[in-house]
């Protein structure tokens, strides 16, 4: 069932107002709010001069709009195909605040940055011209830049482009957060996760976690000490031939691990300037897939509904989902959807899929059972079944295909997004809430 009423009476007009009509006010103080990925409109032509300083030089005929992170995540803002005249684009914490990121050319002479975003966080996002280039009209996107996941283990992976040394890029990836979680720079298990990493990556030359302890026991040059950065054991190594060697152009020890293209490794010194990227890892915090969009704050029961998912179930698509920490006694509905977004307030909660034409939701029916629900809670806040037979951990089996009007099925390699619907007062009426989103890799 697409876009179902039963949702679609919450989206009341300030939530389903399109983000199309959105135009950006012509000072930070007077930014108009927007909600989304978009597209999102702006027009400068009214816009009054300003050049206004920027940490990527003037920006001028600049127009103002005001965004709040629905997941705490990188995301990308960008004019590429959106504009046709010469950009400049920057990202603020408040009016009069921190320039969080800026551009000046990306694509041609339109503008595209990336910042990282927490949710629940308001953004100031200023879109301009460059020098005395008249103000045009032209769309914006704000895109969450959302990790890979792995499915053979529940990993997040994500490349970050950028020359630094080793020590740098295992600081910088350690205070990357993915939804409460810190990365670190990616370890390999055996060769089918480097080959996952290279059928799925955008991998040039990265720097990974690995890294030569010199104070190892039996610690010798060049092949005996290597180490991760997470402490796991290097039992699996995938040096290129002649590999390690401690060799450098330089003269300076080669004590961190690089890969190549190929998948295999090389040792280099700390600054090597040949290596152009680095790749983070995200272990899984139990279960399935990647949460997305954090509940927004806690239930009538005092606490925040957690969906999460496991493969192995052996039925349909193989995905088993689960719900804890629900109102107890109340009704929930599962949901999926093909895109995941930043989020929309609704009644207690964030709704985080989208229903446009292009990007739907849907609801899982269960034939009957009441409203189509695939059940509750029972006294502890944990799902019941439709029956409404307790059992510690009961939840749902995701069919092999989605409930459209006409049923998609789920294909290998496919990524879904689920969340849950669920009632939210002890009188089961009058609001509702949500549970975080999960995205899952088929």
């Amino acid at each position: 069932m697409r876009n179902s009423f039963w949702l679609s009476t919450l989206l009341f007009a300030g939530v389903a107002a399109s983000p199309g009509f959105a135009q950006g006010g012509d000072e930070c103080a007077a930014a108009t709010a927007i909600m989304g990925n978009g597209p999102h409109a702006f027009d400068q032509t009214l816009a009054s001069e300003s050049l206004d300083a920027s940490a990527c030089g003037t920006l001028n005929f600049d127009v103002w709009f005001s965004w709040t992170a629905g997941q705490s995540v990188d995301h990308i803002i960008s004019l590429c195909g959106g504009a046709a005249h010469d950009t400049k684009l920057a990202v603020y914490d408040s009016c009069g605040g921190l320039e969080l990121a800026c551009n000046d050319d990306s694509c041609s002479l339109q503008s595209e940055l990336t910042f990282n975003a927490v949710s629940g966080t308001t953004y100031l996002i200023r879109v301009g011209t460059y020098n005395t280039v008249p103000g045009a009209t032209g769309t914006f996107d704000i895109i969450p830049d959302i990790p890979v996941v792995n499915p053979a283990n529940g990993h997040s992976y994500k490349v970050i482009s950028g020359q630094m040394d080793w020590l740098a890029a295992k600081d910088a990836a350690a205070n990357m957060m993915l939804n409460g979680q810190p990365g670190h720079l990616v370890t390999f298990s055996d060769q089918a996760e480097v080959d996952w990493a290279l059928a799925n990556l955008p991998v040039s030359r990265p720097w990974i976690g690995l890294f030569h302890n010199v104070n190892a026991p039996g610690y010798s040059e060049p092949g005996i000490g290597w180490e991760w950065v997470t402490g796991e054991p290097a039992t699996y190594l995938n040096w290129a031939a002649g590999e390690p060697n401690n060799i450098s152009g330089s003269g300076g020890a080669e004590d961190y691990a690089e890969m190549f293209g190929s998948g295999e490794w090389n040792d280099a010194e700390l600054n090597h300037l040949a290596t152009d990227s680095f790749i983070v890892e995200w272990g899984t915090s139990g279960g399935t897939g990647t949460p997305f969009c954090d509940p927004n704050g806690i239930n009538s029961a005092g606490l925040s509904a957690v969906l999460t998912g496991a493969f192995g179930s052996g039925v349909g698509s193989d995905l088993h989902l689960e719900i804890n920490d629900g109102v107890p006694g109340q009704l929930a509905y599962f949901l999926c959807g093909n895109e995941a977004t930043m989020g929309v307030p609704v009644s207690n909660g964030t709704f985080c899929l989208v229903g446009t034409a292009t990007a739907q939701f849907f609801r899982f029916n269960v034939a009957g059972t009441d409203m189509n629900s695939i059940g509750g809670f029972d006294a502890s806040g944990t799902m019941i079944n439709a029956a409404g037979t307790s059992t510690t951990g009961f939840g749902y089996d995701v069919p092999s295909t989605i409930p459209d009007s006409v049923p998609v099925p789920i294909m290998a390699g496919d990524t879904w997004h689920f969340q849950a619907w669920y009632r939210d007062t002890p009188a089961g009426v009058g609001s509702s809430n949500f549970t975080n989103g999960l995205s899952v890799t088929f």
